[in-house]
């Protein structure tokens, strides 16, 4: 949050840019291209909300399941309760209503947090979606323009102007792709590099302390960790395949090959600069695709045989 206030004019700057990007079309049919991802984007967002709290309770549930159900003695009452996250407060908290103060501060600060995280990942995914949507929409245009060509004999009189709407919302995508990359590329490689010890930590615990509510505690962390990382991953996955599949639909689609040399030229170049797919990327994990997720979790299980290894040694 702090980073993004710190660089608050080009934050700005690609919100309203990603905001007029919605208004590309007026067509319904072509407007399906970027809706249907704004729909998984809404759908996605409350997964992982519903995620996050999820952890916050069953956190929650176990320090308050302990709290109710343990027999306390009066020498060790104190001693055996705990909160649900583990926090020095430089006082001792351990008598009431110090605990009980403590208790119900770190379920309101959880929550918060909770719906910080989610709504700050949340839209970077949404951003991600976006622009892939603005791809497809080109696929679209393209398309449209190869069935139309197919149709009416004429139509190569019209195709300068479309041709010239396709090439300049392509060149438009990539710098708002560039936009993205210069300013979330800090946030994404601090995700991925501190998601895999997270990620070996909480596995860690599972195996370590694999009972009762400590089960359900870490579990849930796992399952959140994990949802958080594909939500990164696989939308950088859709716009390298968005970006990759203008050159496919440019070659297969329009019947170039019967169009005038200067088109042939254009729509050659079109191909040539799809090759060059866009993608996000984060410093040494270079393109965010589904690739990078299975590189996270095989760097997690590194991690997690070395901490097995020096446990057992």
């Amino acid at each position: 949050m702090i980073y993004l206030i710190a660089r608050r004019d080009k934050t700005y700057k690609l919100c309203n840019e990603i905001r007029d990007l919605w208004d590309s079309s007026d067509d319904p049919k072509e407007r399906q291209s970027y809706e249907e991802l704004a729909h998984w984007a809404r759908n996605l967002t409350i997964i992982f909300y519903s995620s996050c709290m999820c952890n916050v309770f069953t956190f929650t549930i176990a320090a308050a399941f302990d709290y109710f159900t343990i027999e306390y003695s009066v020498s060790d009452a104190d001693k055996s309760r705990h909160l649900p996250f583990e926090v020095w407060y430089g006082i001792d908290i351990t008598p009431s209503p110090r605990f009980e103060i403590a208790f119900l501060c770190q379920i309101v600060a959880s929550m918060i947090c909770a719906a910080a995280i989610s709504g700050l990942d949340a839209t970077f995914m949404t951003t991600i979606l976006h622009v892939s949507g603005q791809f497809k929409l080109i696929n679209r245009w393209i398309s449209k323009i190869g069935i139309e060509i197919n149709i009416e004999p004429d139509y190569p009189r019209k195709l300068k102007a479309n041709l010239i709407k396709c090439i300049r919302h392509h060149q438009r995508m990539i710098n708002v792709v560039n936009d993205v990359n210069n300013l979330l590329t800090p946030i994404i490689f601090m995700q991925l590099l501190t998601s895999g010890i997270e990620i070996c930590l909480s596995g860690f615990a599972v195996i370590d302390n694999g009972t009762g509510t400590d089960l359900l505690k870490f579990v849930s962390y796992l399952t959140s960790m994990g949802v958080q990382l594909l939500l990164w991953c696989w939308p950088g996955e859709i716009l390298v395949q968005e970006s990759l599949e203008i050159g496919h639909v440019v070659y297969l689609n329009i019947p170039w090959y019967n169009l005038p040399p200067i088109y042939q030229k254009q729509l050659c170049l079109m191909i040539i600069r799809a090759q060059q797919y866009c993608s996000i990327t984060a410093l040494t994990f270079q393109t965010l695709s589904i690739h990078t997720l299975t590189a996270v979790f095989n760097t997690a299980a590194s991690y997690f045989t070395l901490l097995r290894q020096m446990q057992q040694t």
